[in-house]
């Protein structure tokens, strides 16, 4: 199990009203599934690359629920294979430039998904973006960081977090300390100056917000990519670029979203962790 997957912890998860999760005769329906996380993440805000919430449409029964980054073939197929009625992701199937056909990879996916009734949820900006249960938010808080502000609009919605350290911080130990979280060295596009204060965060494919940071006041943006460009942004910019992995960026609130709604449910959670490298 990486690192991603051993540092879920209990955290305090925002209450969305009772009346949005209906409870089925034993267990949680797949609507009220839906509907809860669909008001708790305010998924209405954001245009996106794809739709979320229901993906697939499963049992309507829900009493074990799966979660993983991706909904990769060899995730469906671990969620199915330990019962899962439900996997949520943030990478899910449906895409806008996703070609329409059933065919090859993406009958590959549904397949398992519609021969064990399992429904595949998935939550792509509004996971990046929640201010308490998001990526970025997360991330940010394994740094010991908090009070967040938004910036990077998307459409008019922000999808990054920016957050001030109390004490000025060495771009050498932000990168030490951000490699100990994610489990692997970070790439560093160095900026202007060895101290940062101000950490900005857009998590994943997050690199072309790189200047958007530092016209928020940024000295450093996380994310999980670099671009051939980022190295001459960041020098031309002044804010460094920390490019920790877009899998490792990406694979913790997930599971915190899926141990919150086991604990409020009385589901059973199972954590797929997939190792990616990129």
């Amino acid at each position: 199990m990486s690192r991603a997957a051993r540092s879920i912890k209990s955290s305090s998860f925002a209450t969305a009203p009772m009346k949005a999760a209906t409870m089925g005769s034993d267990g949680l329906s797949r609507q009220g599934l839906v509907d809860y996380l669909h008001q708790l993440l305010d998924c209405g805000r954001f245009r996106d690359y794809g739709p979320n919430g229901l993906q697939v449409e499963g049992c309507d029964e829900i009493l074990r629920i799966a979660t993983a980054c991706t909904a990769s073939r060899a995730a469906i197929e671990a969620a199915v294979s330990a019962g899962a009625n439900a996997l949520i992701v943030h990478h899910g199937i449906l895409w806008d430039k996703a070609p329409l056909p059933v065919t090859g990879m993406l009958k590959g996916r549904l397949a398992p998904l519609l021969r064990h009734d399992c429904s595949l949820l998935a939550y792509h900006l509004p996971l990046d973006a929640h201010p308490v249960h998001g990526n970025n938010a997360v991330l940010l808080g394994e740094l010991g960081l908090k009070d967040f502000k938004p910036f990077a609009e998307y459409y008019g919605q922000p999808i990054g977090l920016w957050a001030d350290s109390p004490q000025p911080l060495l771009i050498s130990d932000l990168s030490h300390q951000l490699s100990a979280i994610v489990g692997h060295e970070v790439l560093h596009c160095p900026g202007n100056g060895e101290q940062v204060s101000r950490i900005g965060a857009v998590t994943g494919g997050g690199q072309s917000c790189l200047l958007a940071a530092a016209t928020a006041g940024c000295q450093v943006l996380i994310t999980g990519e670099a671009s051939e460009q980022s190295w001459h942004e960041a020098q031309e910019s002044g804010c460094h670029l920390l490019a920790a992995g877009h899998h490792a960026t990406e694979s913790i609130a997930v599971h915190r979203i899926g141990e919150a709604l086991a604990s409020r449910f009385h589901l059973a959670h199972h954590v797929i962790d997939i190792p990616n490298p990129i």
